[in-house]
């Protein structure tokens, strides 16, 4: 009986959730018949987006899912919203035009018309369902309307021509015949390039620039172009790199024309960042990676150029600056996750595009755009600017990961850089948040792990890590810390140690001689000695590292606290 109640439970679930879609449904169409009859002042916005918010999770979750990834399968469900089904085939045609019907009578609210375009993402962003969505004519429709910027999808707020424009493109890579999908990309795409090349061809278009109808017309585009890069996905990724790496050299050519127009700055930054956080991790390092370094190193440079000697002193300064700085270190964050995380050899994505190539002679690498983007953003990062939370946090993430990746190019930095560096990881563990101090402290081991490789004991970056070690034994003995921070800051000690045996002996000897107590002399004496045994000095092995950082825990448990309360 047991085993039978326990089938029917998930059953009577799924039950459950046809009668609630089906309510849903019929209080959808009650909205859909009062807007088509001119009623709209009697509706709710906030009713629309109930109805789109839960109409796009049940789609993403039960419409024509992948039968294969599940034992077992509801029979009703399956029946009803599954593969080859009418039912399927119905209620994606119907959840289309409830997208399209939106869009068109509630375009002036924002929240609703985000949630709406979301619903249609979800829609094309699974193959299968897709393959649905592009044999509707009103999908033909929407993209022509849209490509055409016609009322009243040219009202929509950015954001949602963003995802609209996100949608159109990945509904580009279902199943079409060659013909089919080459009128598509000629309906969508080829619009978008034509319009941009003819109005920044045009003779007169530095003195034309700053008309409100071509600045909408340039951001229209620019926001185009973020929701291309964010319909990346591995089987597009070639073409849409391909696509738009046409734009980004007129892009870049847009800084120098909008440079006191920092909305648009920004916007051609932000398509920059876009391109290298959706589509970095599949490009090859040879040709695709180093042809995107090149274009975001020629960006920097136009931007810093445009910025030298610029002072900032109207109200909107701050946080114009704090706006700039944010993009371009997310900018320089995405570049740097190549070394985490990278397909490129995993996939053929570019094999058929490379073969045949004349090989590369570009020179231009990761390490050369961020080490660029730093000379720009470390002078211009101020205490001010640092007390904006995600522009502090995205900061001490960049320089954080410089350090791991780059450790041998933080001693080449010029001398001005190099202390203001050192002294954001000092100001990043001493007065910020618990989190940044970890980011600082796991910038310090490679640090210190390159001074030992060097052994250049008289290097500024030897010397720094000298102090640093100070800082790290202080926070882990004789001050309270968050526990969470125990193995970065343990890591950082030992690296340290490692570098500056003598040092640190000192510092334990100074504590010690400062005991009056000879008991509590005697057990920090005891837990030191446990800690790091003097018959073999620490080395850069990792067994002693794990030896060193279990031993810790339990010195941090009997001696900091002790210490801290004094």
């Amino acid at each position: 009986t047991r085993s039978t109640e326990t089938r029917k439970q998930p059953v009577e679930c799924l039950l459950k959730v046809i009668v609630l879609l089906s309510a849903v449904l019929r209080t959808s169409e009650v909205e859909s018949r009062a807007t088509r009859a001119s009623l709209t002042e009697l509706l709710s916005p906030q009713m629309g987006k109930d109805i789109v918010w839960f109409l796009r999770r049940w789609a993403k979750t039960y419409l024509l899912l992948d039968e294969k990834l599940y034992e077992q399968i509801s029979m009703p469900l399956s029946t009803a919203f599954g593969a080859d089904t009418e039912g399927a085939q119905w209620i994606v045609g119907y959840l289309l035009e409830k997208v399209i019907n939106n869009l068109s009578v509630w375009s002036s609210e924002t929240a609703l018309t985000n949630d709406t375009v979301e619903l249609l993402v979800t829609l094309v962003e699974k193959r299968e369902r897709a393959n649905i969505v592009v044999q509707c004519e009103s999908w033909w429709n929407l993209a022509k309307q849209f490509a055409s910027r016609s009322p009243p999808l040219h009202l929509l707020s950015s954001s949602v021509q963003r995802s609209l424009m996100k949608a159109l493109v990945l509904g580009g890579f279902a199943n079409m015949d060659s013909d089919t999908k080459q009128q598509y990309w000629a309906e969508v795409l080829h619009p978008l390039q034509q319009r941009f090349l003819n109005l920044i061809n045009q003779e007169n278009f530095a003195q034309i620039s700053q008309e409100e109808a071509v600045k909408q017309e340039i951001v229209a585009t620019l926001e185009a172009l973020c929701g291309i890069a964010e319909a990346t996905q591995i089987d597009n990724v070639a073409s849409l790199f391909s696509f738009l790496m046409d734009f980004l050299s007129s892009c870049i050519g847009l800084m120098e024309v909008y440079s006191n127009t920092p909305q648009t700055i920004n916007l051609i930054i932000e398509v920059f960042v876009e391109v290298a956080h959706k589509q970095i991790c599949y490009l090859g390092e040879v040709s695709e990676a180093a042809e995107l370094y090149e274009a975001c190193l020629t960006l920097l440079q136009v931007y810093s150029k445009n910025n030298q000697g610029r002072k900032r002193s109207d109200a909107t300064a701050e946080e114009d600056q704090y706006q700039d700085l944010l993009l371009i270190m997310e900018l320089l964050t995405n570049l740097l996750s190549k070394e985490f995380i990278d397909f490129s050899d995993n996939d053929e994505v570019f094999r058929n595009q490379e073969q045949g190539a004349p090989a590369s002679n570009r020179t231009v690498s990761a390490a050369d755009v961020v080490l660029y983007g730093v000379n720009i953003v470390l002078p211009l990062m101020s205490q001010d600017l640092l007390k904006f939370p995600s522009l502090c946090n995205q900061y001490y993430k960049l320089i954080t990961f410089i350090c791991e990746i780059f450790p041998e190019k933080i001693p080449q930095l010029p001398e001005d850089l190099f202390k203001s560096l050192m002294f954001s990881l000092e100001l990043g563990m001493t007065s910020m948040s618990s989190e940044i101090s970890q980011l600082c402290l796991e910038a310090l081991s490679p640090l210190a792990e390159q001074c030992a490789k060097n052994q250049e004991k008289d290097s500024p970056l030897f010397i720094a890590t000298r102090h640093f070690l100070k800082l790290v034994f202080d926070m882990l003995v004789l001050q309270k810390h968050n526990t969470e921070m125990t193995v970065a800051a343990g890591e950082a000690l030992y690296t340290l140690v490692c570098l500056h045996q003598a040092e640190y002996s000192g510092l334990v000897e100074t504590l010690l001689s400062s005991q009056r107590d000879a008991i509590i002399h005697q057990r920090l004496a005891d837990a030191f000695s446990k800690l790091t045994d003097s018959s073999t000095p620490p080395t850069m092995d990792r067994k002693q590292k794990l030896a060193f950082l279990k031993s810790l825990e339990e010195f941090v448990a009997n001696v900091g606290g002790l210490l801290c309360m004094k």
